[in-house]
């Protein structure tokens, strides 16, 4: 009787944990759904902002003004130049220097300027070097106006000296206008037995005057792919980085600080890929939040290279299955993401549409949509007459208007490009 009543009980249990995993899984599916209609409206044709640029960067104000970053010729170094539109890029000030006169700005894969606007400032993030104080990371704080008392700080706490690299970093402005910097770090000497890095953590809570005391976040980050950074309803801050366990198993994990960046909880992987890799892709993880949920989008090569996404509705304790948001794009590679305030998200990679007759095609820039709602748009081809695009970024700004800028070749020349679009009713 006692085995009868067990095996009674242990179906029982057997079916709620059955009937709670159905119902989990059609909660997640219901939250992300496929659509084929498209978001916004592009102009037909996109807009050369600057002939000679690589690695723009657009971010847009709660006033309607955009700023640009890119990297240009500075007497035969690379200098990272800030401009100012206040027409929706019409038009655009005069270029402002930010890097040292006499140092070289680094723009190579993922280890490149990022840019990020919060009340009357913009911020700009990059690695520079020079004969006199070797390789260093770097914000300024400018305005766009081409201000002369430009405020330009580094990030790390290690002495020059010490020649420790820091690199891959990524930006982000918290509500409260705090300046948060996160980057691959060399400083641990151990990192030479495992060939990764260790991700790091800067805060500057003077409008990036000056930075605190640098934090650990995690270790085993991936070598040359980005971490990135963002910020949950109650204060929350999310690091997402490319984990590299024993087996070169490199998948996405996200750590989280409940105390300002202070300290983080042990990681969580994102999603378990199982992508084996004896090296490293060059592409890191990018994160936003959207109306409380954490949403992180990766590359992967795990079957087919593609970009993948899932969300977090725990404060990043638990993800939902993964999808492929960029479908039937081929090669599709080096994403990034951003939302705005009535919660609209957009998200940017490169890759090649698929042809008929097997053709590869060139490099493109595409664009996915991801509503409040949780539908996912089809990708949409980003007009330019630029090929060769592989890290395009992009901004929504107020009026729900959107700006993609990319780098590629026209007729033989690189040009910075500007495609604007606004969203569909």
């Amino acid at each position: 009787m006692k085995k009868k009543t067990f095996w009674i009980s242990f179906f029982i249990l057997l079916a709620l944990v059955t009937l709670a995993a159905l119902k989990l899984r059609e909660h997640w599916q219901r939250d992300l759904v496929f659509t084929d209609k498209p978001a916004y409206q592009f102009e037909p044709q996109s807009h050369t902002v600057i002939p000679d640029a690589k690695r723009p960067v657009i971010a847009a104000t709660a006033s309607d003004e955009l700023y640009l970053l890119a990297v240009e010729n500075h007497n035969g170094n690379s200098g990272l130049y800030l401009r100012m539109s206040h027409d929706q890029g019409d038009n655009w000030m005069q270029p402002q220097l930010l890097s040292s006169p006499d140092a070289s700005v680094n723009a190579s894969a993922e280890n490149a300027p990022q840019l990020a606007a919060h009340a009357m400032y913009a911020y700009a993030l990059w690695q520079e070097r020079s004969d006199k104080s070797g390789a260093q990371l770097r914000l300024a704080r400018a305005t766009g106006m081409g201000e002369k008392a430009l405020t330009v700080v580094s990030v790390t706490d290690t002495p020059p000296e010490s020649k420790s690299f820091a690199g891959f970093a990524s930006l982000a402005l918290a509500p409260n206008g705090d300046v948060f910097a996160v980057w691959l770090d060399g400083r641990d000497n151990t990192i030479a037995a495992t060939s990764t890095f260790n991700v790091y953590l800067a805060r500057s809570t003077d409008k990036g005057m000056s930075f605190h005391k640098n934090v650990k976040v995690a270790t085993l980050a991936c070598p040359c792919c980005r971490p990135s950074l963002a910020f949950g309803p109650s204060g929350e801050i999310y690091v997402a980085y490319r984990h590299v366990d024993g087996e070169n198993v490199r998948d996405v994990a996200v750590a989280v600080s409940h105390d300002h960046g202070d300290h983080f909880n042990n990681p969580v992987i994102a999603a378990h890929d199982g992508w084996k890799l004896v090296g490293c892709p060059e592409s890191g993880p990018v994160t936003t939040v959207q109306n409380g949920k954490l949403i992180v989008a990766w590359y992967s090569a795990a079957d087919k290279a593609s970009i993948r996404l899932a969300e977090s509705r725990d404060g990043g304790q638990t993800f939902s299955p993964e999808v492929v948001v960029s479908r039937d794009i081929l090669d599709a590679n080096h994403p990034y993401i951003t939302s705005s305030e009535n919660g609209a998200a957009a998200l940017v990679f490169s890759g090649r549409a698929p042809a008929s007759n097997g053709s590869w095609g060139a490099i493109h820039s595409f664009l996915v949509s991801i509503s409040p709602d949780g539908h996912i748009s089809a990708p949409q081809l980003i007009p330019s007459d630029a090929e060769g695009d592989h890290y395009p970024t992009v901004t929504i700004a107020q009026g729900n208007k959107l700006f993609v800028t990319g780098s590629g070749n026209h007729n033989d020349i690189a040009a910075c490009y500007l495609a604007r679009a606004r969203q569909m009713d």
